[in-house]
């Protein structure tokens, strides 16, 4: 039996060029003359399309598309098609008050829809996973409920299909994504299908990329072989798609597990193709191409590669990138990427000083340009800045220095925005996600831009990507003097690189408190707990003497941890940013919700702060 697992780049949304793509897969699977291809999860549509899932004419062009790819399915010699798509039943309601829908996987053969004895050529998604980016329960019925409705037990639902390759019968069992990872859930498909007599079980997904998420997803396929006892072809989807606040990239990374556990063949990461899979040895029939070995090289380089991809699927083909590039380490490495993404033809750098921009970082920004051989321009915005403060006299004569280093952001973005109108293209965000937690950036200033993809990356993986893109290019594209330099806005002299002053923020401790407070799912109560204990630097991961390196005292610990935890809680900067690229296990945007309530401090950490004060401090 030779199969075609077609890790497939759906366009969110597009129907027609979805189907187009799925037939001519399929065309070209039977003139290479294999028995069955298999397509990824909801790869008529698009997975990430927020409630365009409402839209009743979309979802019958849907169902239109459906039927074109059974009729496909009896071309030629006829095959086995399996993918991922919509089912919809007119008759019923769902969960959401609208008409009742399945996200699931479909089979068809020769023409005809293949049966279970129970459904008739799909098979609905079981878990509905309603954390992180995912919102399946909002819009899709599951094999759960519908099982309860029919009051049969799950497993009649989820019985397997007999198909036909010759002479011979081939019993297999089918699964969407989420149904394989489900540690969390009560209903467990592949022990399900582990009781029955089954040949292969088939996980068709779309499943996201982020840092490290490899190692966790081939736990699952190994944990999942070993709850069933059958090998898992898992396929998934490779692309960008996004929920409005949250890009994210889907990397393929499509496998093949054998019965004992052991992955026999993967696909490349973050790229689309069609790999032809002999399923009696286990192996790509096609011995030229090279396996792609486990694991990638470190998580730097995972997240270079998979930023990139992103950034090269965002932006239109040929139209200017705008980003300002101000010398400093964010905006170079933003710089870098672009150039790489999408090429140094298409990137705009503009460099916006006031009197309070160094000549040293001014300096680094051109060299920078230089590197990348990108287009730059030196727009400075001195003359607007004193226009604005003058047009305030009247009513403010008197501005605070916040309110002016805000009114500097804020005609930059203006500037950035009109520079990219005028070129017909789209300008980018800087920001990182240490700034983005403490809400250390000004609406409407550098809060703007299309997308922001460095949005996921603590300050610390800024630097680590500047090292390695150096390494990469074995030169300084990203200038060491940038990297050397201390991080500064740079919009009073109270932040003069020159004289070593910049951000109010310790990177080297920040990173990992913020970390905590948002992957960890930390409060402040839990840190203050920690400091009691003596175990803060350990259990958020400084280095010993971290907390001594940076505060004088026990009461700056506190001070400072409650300033970061007042401006952590500041959320109604935070919702106003544009689409965060999703690197992390928790990402601000639709991953991490927001709330404007006011931070909130427990009368628990309280009475830890006044223990904590009180005590002695030897050594400090």
């Amino acid at each position: 039996m030779i199969l075609a697992a077609a890790q497939m780049r759906p366009v969110p949304g597009d129907v027609r060029s979805n189907l187009k793509k799925i037939l001519d897969i399929i065309t070209h699977a039977e003139i290479l003359g294999v028995h069955a291809v298999v397509f990824p999860e909801l790869a008529t549509s698009g997975y990430l399309l927020g409630d365009r899932w409402e839209h009743d004419a979309f979802v019958r062009e849907i169902e239109q598309a459906n039927e074109e790819i059974r009729k496909a399915s009896a071309k030629g010699r006829g095959i086995l098609v399996i993918w991922g798509s919509l089912r919809v039943d007119w008759d019923r309601i769902g969960e959401d008050g609208r008409v009742r829908k399945y996200n699931a996987a479909l089979i068809a053969s020769n023409g005809e829809w293949v049966s279970n004895g129970v459904l008739n050529g799909w098979i609905p998604k079981t878990n509905m996973p309603k954390y992180r980016i995912f919102d399946d329960a909002r819009h899709f019925y599951s094999a759960v409920l519908l099982a309860a409705e029919k009051n049969m037990p799950l497993a009649e639902i989820l019985k397997p299909f007999s198909v036909s390759f010759g002479a011979e019968q081939v019993s297999i069992a089918l699964a969407v994504c989420e149904d394989l990872w489900d540690d969390e859930y009560l209903a467990k498909p592949a022990q399900i299908y582990g009781k029955g007599k089954i040949d292969l079980l088939i996980d068709i997904s779309c499943s996201p990329w982020t840092q490290g998420k490899w190692r966790a997803r081939e736990r699952m396929l190994k944990a999942r072989v070993k709850d069933s006892g059958l090998p898992i072809l898992y396929v998934n989807a490779v692309g960008l798609q996004n929920n409005g606040k949250n890009l994210v990239w889907f990397d393929g990374s499509s496998s093949l597990v054998d019965a004992n556990g052991e992955v026999r063949w993967r696909a490349k990461r973050h790229e689309e193709d069609l790999y032809l899979l002999n399923m009696e040895t286990f192996s790509e029939v096609c011995t030229a191409r090279t396996f792609w070995a486990y694991p990638p090289a470190g998580d730097i380089e995972d997240i270079y590669a998979a930023t990139v991809q992103a950034m090269r699927s965002f932006f239109p083909s040929g139209k200017k990138v705008v980003i300002g590039l101000s010398g400093g380490i964010d905006s170079a490495v933003s710089a870098t990427l672009l150039v790489r993404a999408i090429g140094r033809e298409n990137v705009l750098a503009i460099n916006m000083p006031t009197e309070f921009n160094s000549e040293t970082t001014k300096a680094l920004a051109q060299e920078c340009a230089e590197a990348l051989g990108v287009e730059y321009r030196v727009v400075p915005i001195q003359k607007l800045y004193e226009e604005r403060l003058a047009a305030l006299a009247p009513s403010y004569p008197d501005p605070s220095m916040l309110v002016k280093e805000n009114i500097q952001a804020r005609e930059r973005g203006i500037m950035l925005a009109g520079i990219a109108a005028c070129a017909d293209g789209r300008f980018v965000n800087n920001g990182n996600k240490t700034e983005v937690a403490l809400n250390y950036f000004t609406l409407y200033g550098d809060a703007a831009g299309a997308a922001a993809f460095l949005g996921d990356l603590w300050k610390g993986q800024i630097y680590a990507l500047a090292r390695y893109m150096n390494s990469l290019e074995k030169a300084d594209v990203v200038p060491q003097g940038t990297i050397d330099i201390v991080p500064s806005a740079e919009l009073s002299k109270d932040q003069n690189v020159d004289e070593g002053k910049g951000d109010p923020i310790f990177y080297e401790y920040h990173d990992e408190l913020l970390r905590m407070f948002i992957e960890g799912r930390w409060d402040i109560t839990t840190v203050m707990q920690r400091l009691v204990a003596g175990t803060l630097e350990q259990d958020i991961g400084c280095l010993p003497g971290t907390l001594r390196k940076y505060f004088a005292s026990p009461l700056a610990v506190v001070e400072n941890l409650e300033w970061a935890w007042e401006r952590y809680n500041m959320e109604f900067k935070r919702v106003q940013l544009p689409p965060v690229f999703l690197t992390s296990r928790r990402a601000f945007g639709f991953d991490r919700r927001d709330t404007l309530a006011d931070a909130y401090v427990p009368n628990e950490y309280l009475r830890l702060k006044e223990d904590f004060l009180n005590s002695k401090q030897e050594g400090w």
